[in-house]
């Protein structure tokens, strides 16, 4: 350690999908930041984009274990947290077993010059750069987003990149939603912007 602080800091736990879990999250990793002596504005940013990741993952696991028939075995941990902080990078994992994304409203489509709305769907995919920074890769293949949501947008605001991979139970990577789908691999990262 130099000057008392520390060179690099991980985490890694799992949990069971509960909202419980977002709080106990960001707690320590406004605790590791802060030991990292990241200034309040990257802090915020940080926990922002990770509160956001955290709850979907927890929402979509909740939301797809509601549907299920199956009875289910409380001693799965069903979400997985990863977080990497150093001096002068940000990187975490989010692990679910949520329903995946829905590649049915997510995929790239060309804009149809025949319907109503063609000048519109050419001036979103000029003006939607965000979607430059954000990766979604089925089968290991990455596809092209014709839009994203708000927490997505949240998400990109204050990370450089975001990759997401499918988990499928029986390919590990899916290429489409299935009764096997067993949810999402979120990668978040970025360089650090302020210094104190």
């Amino acid at each position: 350690m130099d000057n008392g602080i520390k060179k690099e800091i991980n985490y890694l736990d799992s949990f069971n999908a509960d909202t419980s879990v977002v709080p106990t999250v960001i707690a320590s990793l406004v605790n590791h930041l802060r030991e990292m002596k990241y200034p309040r504005e990257e802090i915020d940013e940080i926990i922002l984009s990770m509160d956001e990741a955290i709850t979907n993952a927890v929402q979509e696991t909740i939301r797809k274990k509601d549907r299920s028939d199956e009875l289910n075995n409380h001693e799965r941990r069903e979400i997985t947290i990863r977080y990497n902080i150093t001096d002068n990078d940000f990187d975490a994992t989010i692990i679910d077993h949520g329903k995946g994304l829905d590649l049915q409203n997510i995929v790239g489509i060309i804009p149809d010059r025949d319907s109503k709305d063609y000048h519109d769907q050419i001036i979103r995919y000029a003006t939607e750069s965000e979607k430059k920074r954000i990766t979604v890769r089925v089968n290991g293949n990455e596809i092209t987003l014709k839009g994203i949501g708000a927490g997505f947008k949240i998400i990109l605001a204050f990370m450089d990149t975001v990759t997401i991979d499918l988990i499928d139970k029986e390919k590990v990577i899916s290429n489409s939603i299935s009764e096997f789908t067993d949810g999402t691999i979120l990668n978040l990262k970025r360089k650090r912007r302020y210094r104190t």
